[in-house]
Protein backbone atom coordinates (compact mmCIF):
# COMPACT_ATOMS: atom_id res chain seq x y z
CA UNK A 1 0.00 0.00 0.00
CA UNK A 2 2.95 2.28 0.71
CA UNK A 3 4.22 1.90 -3.00
CA UNK A 4 0.89 2.69 -4.36
CA UNK A 5 0.91 6.14 -1.98
CA UNK A 6 4.42 6.66 -2.99
CA UNK A 7 2.94 6.56 -6.90
CA UNK A 8 0.33 8.60 -6.97
CA UNK A 9 2.29 11.40 -5.07
CA UNK A 10 3.54 12.27 -8.35
CA UNK A 11 1.97 15.49 -9.85
CA UNK A 12 0.55 13.65 -12.96
CA UNK A 13 0.45 15.42 -16.50
CA UNK A 14 3.75 13.90 -16.87
CA UNK A 15 5.95 17.07 -18.15
CA UNK A 16 3.59 18.70 -20.14
CA UNK A 17 2.50 22.43 -18.40
CA UNK A 18 -1.46 21.96 -17.95
CA UNK A 19 -3.63 24.59 -15.82
CA UNK A 20 -5.40 22.45 -12.69
CA UNK A 21 -8.50 24.32 -11.65
CA UNK A 22 -9.70 22.39 -8.28
CA UNK A 23 -13.64 22.93 -7.94
CA UNK A 24 -14.07 22.75 -4.29
CA UNK A 25 -16.84 23.77 -1.92
CA UNK A 26 -19.47 21.87 0.52
CA UNK A 27 -22.30 19.54 -0.44
CA UNK A 28 -24.77 20.71 -2.85
CA UNK A 29 -23.38 23.93 -4.11
CA UNK A 30 -22.52 23.42 -7.77
CA UNK A 31 -19.82 21.97 -8.29
CA UNK A 32 -20.27 19.40 -10.90
CA UNK A 33 -22.43 21.92 -12.76
CA UNK A 34 -19.59 24.14 -12.81
CA UNK A 35 -16.90 21.33 -13.84
CA UNK A 36 -19.32 20.83 -16.79
CA UNK A 37 -19.73 23.71 -17.89
CA UNK A 38 -16.55 24.97 -18.13
CA UNK A 39 -14.98 21.77 -19.55
CA UNK A 40 -18.01 22.45 -22.44
CA UNK A 41 -16.80 26.02 -22.30
CA UNK A 42 -13.07 24.91 -23.61
CA UNK A 43 -13.85 21.83 -24.90
CA UNK A 44 -11.65 20.05 -22.17
CA UNK A 45 -12.41 16.89 -19.96
CA UNK A 46 -13.32 17.17 -16.87
CA UNK A 47 -12.07 14.91 -13.73
CA UNK A 48 -15.62 13.94 -11.88
CA UNK A 49 -15.82 13.36 -8.50
CA UNK A 50 -14.79 9.33 -7.57
CA UNK A 51 -16.46 9.48 -3.94
CA UNK A 52 -19.98 9.32 -5.57
CA UNK A 53 -18.96 6.13 -7.83
CA UNK A 54 -16.93 4.30 -4.97
CA UNK A 55 -20.00 5.04 -1.96
CA UNK A 56 -22.48 4.05 -4.63
CA UNK A 57 -20.72 0.37 -5.00
CA UNK A 58 -19.63 0.33 -1.65
CA UNK A 59 -22.89 -1.47 -0.01
CA UNK A 60 -21.97 -0.69 3.53
CA UNK A 61 -21.47 2.74 5.85
CA UNK A 62 -18.17 4.17 4.75
CA UNK A 63 -15.33 4.42 7.96
CA UNK A 64 -12.08 6.80 7.87
CA UNK A 65 -10.02 4.40 5.64
CA UNK A 66 -12.86 4.33 2.76
CA UNK A 67 -11.96 8.25 2.68
CA UNK A 68 -8.13 7.56 2.03
CA UNK A 69 -9.49 5.06 -0.42
CA UNK A 70 -11.92 7.91 -2.25
CA UNK A 71 -8.52 10.65 -2.06
CA UNK A 72 -6.70 7.69 -3.90
CA UNK A 73 -9.33 6.91 -6.92
CA UNK A 74 -9.92 10.86 -7.34
CA UNK A 75 -5.82 11.56 -7.76
CA UNK A 76 -5.72 8.33 -9.82
CA UNK A 77 -8.32 9.56 -12.58
CA UNK A 78 -6.65 13.03 -12.50
CA UNK A 79 -3.40 11.59 -13.65
CA UNK A 80 -5.83 9.58 -16.15
CA UNK A 81 -7.90 12.36 -17.82
CA UNK A 82 -4.70 14.93 -17.11
CA UNK A 83 -3.20 12.77 -20.59
CA UNK A 84 -6.59 13.83 -22.52
CA UNK A 85 -6.44 17.63 -21.93
CA UNK A 86 -4.97 20.11 -23.75
CA UNK A 87 -4.80 23.40 -21.62
CA UNK A 88 -6.83 22.77 -18.20
CA UNK A 89 -7.24 19.92 -16.19
CA UNK A 90 -10.68 20.89 -14.36
CA UNK A 91 -10.92 19.15 -11.38
CA UNK A 92 -14.48 18.25 -10.07
CA UNK A 93 -13.42 18.13 -6.07
CA UNK A 94 -9.70 17.34 -4.71
CA UNK A 95 -8.35 16.01 -2.01
CA UNK A 96 -9.15 19.51 -0.12
CA UNK A 97 -12.68 17.81 0.04
CA UNK A 98 -11.23 14.56 1.39
CA UNK A 99 -9.59 16.44 3.83
CA UNK A 100 -12.18 18.61 4.97
CA UNK A 101 -14.82 15.31 5.47
CA UNK A 102 -12.26 13.15 6.94
CA UNK A 103 -12.10 16.09 9.76
CA UNK A 104 -15.19 16.83 10.23
CA UNK A 105 -16.60 13.24 10.14
CA UNK A 106 -13.59 11.43 12.22
CA UNK A 107 -11.63 14.70 13.81
CA UNK A 108 -8.86 14.03 11.22
CA UNK A 109 -7.56 13.85 7.72
CA UNK A 110 -5.17 10.78 7.30
CA UNK A 111 -1.10 12.17 7.09
CA UNK A 112 -1.21 11.64 3.47
CA UNK A 113 -4.57 13.39 2.25
CA UNK A 114 -2.96 16.60 4.11
CA UNK A 115 0.20 15.93 2.08
CA UNK A 116 -1.11 15.63 -1.30
CA UNK A 117 -3.52 18.77 -0.26
CA UNK A 118 -0.27 20.63 0.77
CA UNK A 119 2.25 19.49 -1.89
CA UNK A 120 -0.49 19.13 -5.49
CA UNK A 121 -0.09 22.30 -7.20
CA UNK A 122 -3.26 23.77 -8.69
CA UNK A 123 -2.87 27.07 -10.00
CA UNK A 124 -6.76 28.27 -9.19
CA UNK A 125 -9.25 26.65 -6.40
CA UNK A 126 -12.49 27.65 -7.15
CA UNK A 127 -14.69 27.65 -4.06
CA UNK A 128 -18.05 27.37 -5.12
CA UNK A 129 -20.61 29.36 -2.50
CA UNK A 130 -23.67 27.69 -0.79
CA UNK A 131 -26.44 30.11 -2.27
CA UNK A 132 -27.91 27.66 -4.21
CA UNK A 133 -30.82 25.67 -2.99
CA UNK A 134 -30.28 22.58 -1.20
CA UNK A 135 -31.14 19.32 -3.24
CA UNK A 136 -31.98 15.59 -1.52
CA UNK A 137 -29.45 13.17 -2.24
CA UNK A 138 -29.28 9.80 -0.43
CA UNK A 139 -25.22 10.49 -0.46
CA UNK A 140 -25.58 13.93 0.96
CA UNK A 141 -24.96 14.34 4.87
CA UNK A 142 -24.68 18.19 5.88
CA UNK A 143 -27.97 20.18 4.74
CA UNK A 144 -28.04 22.36 7.52
CA UNK A 145 -24.10 22.98 7.77
CA UNK A 146 -23.18 24.07 4.57
CA UNK A 147 -22.01 27.97 5.61
CA UNK A 148 -19.66 26.29 8.22
CA UNK A 149 -18.57 23.66 6.38
CA UNK A 150 -17.71 27.03 3.24
CA UNK A 151 -15.55 28.69 5.99
CA UNK A 152 -13.95 25.27 7.12
CA UNK A 153 -12.91 25.28 3.23
CA UNK A 154 -12.34 29.14 3.20
CA UNK A 155 -9.67 28.57 6.47
CA UNK A 156 -7.93 25.98 4.56
CA UNK A 157 -7.08 27.35 1.74
CA UNK A 158 -6.27 31.08 3.24
CA UNK A 159 -3.47 28.47 6.01
CA UNK A 160 -2.01 26.99 3.22
CA UNK A 161 -1.16 30.00 0.89
CA UNK A 162 -3.67 28.59 -1.99
CA UNK A 163 -4.62 31.01 -4.91
CA UNK A 164 -8.29 30.63 -5.08
CA UNK A 165 -11.71 32.58 -6.06
CA UNK A 166 -15.05 32.26 -4.23
CA UNK A 167 -17.77 32.11 -6.96
CA UNK A 168 -21.52 32.68 -5.97
CA UNK A 169 -25.09 33.11 -8.16
CA UNK A 170 -26.00 31.39 -11.54
CA UNK A 171 -23.85 28.91 -13.21
CA UNK A 172 -22.99 31.98 -16.15
CA UNK A 173 -22.30 34.46 -13.04
CA UNK A 174 -19.68 31.88 -11.64
CA UNK A 175 -18.13 30.89 -15.19
CA UNK A 176 -17.43 34.85 -15.51
CA UNK A 177 -15.72 35.08 -12.87
CA UNK A 178 -13.84 32.30 -13.46
CA UNK A 179 -12.75 33.61 -16.53
CA UNK A 180 -11.87 36.84 -15.59
CA UNK A 181 -9.81 35.68 -12.58
CA UNK A 182 -8.41 33.30 -14.80
CA UNK A 183 -7.52 36.35 -17.68
CA UNK A 184 -6.09 38.31 -14.73
CA UNK A 185 -3.62 35.64 -13.98
CA UNK A 186 -2.95 35.21 -17.75
CA UNK A 187 -3.66 31.90 -17.59
CA UNK A 188 -6.06 31.21 -20.23
CA UNK A 189 -4.73 30.23 -23.54
CA UNK A 190 -3.38 32.20 -26.25
CA UNK A 191 -6.34 32.47 -29.33
CA UNK A 192 -5.26 31.20 -32.31
CA UNK A 193 -4.99 33.56 -35.20
CA UNK A 194 -7.40 33.18 -37.60
CA UNK A 195 -6.11 31.89 -40.79
CA UNK A 196 -7.69 33.43 -44.10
Amino acid sequence: MEQDLQQLSRNGAGNRKLVKLAIVGPECTGKTTLAEELSQHWNEPYVPEYAREYLEDLGRNYNHDDILEIAKGQLEREYAIAEKADHFLICDTNTLVTKIWAEVRFGRAQNWIERQFLEKPYQLYILCGHDIPWEEDPLRENEDDREELYDLYKKALVKAGKRFVEVNGTVEERKEKVLKTLKRMRLLPREKPVSL
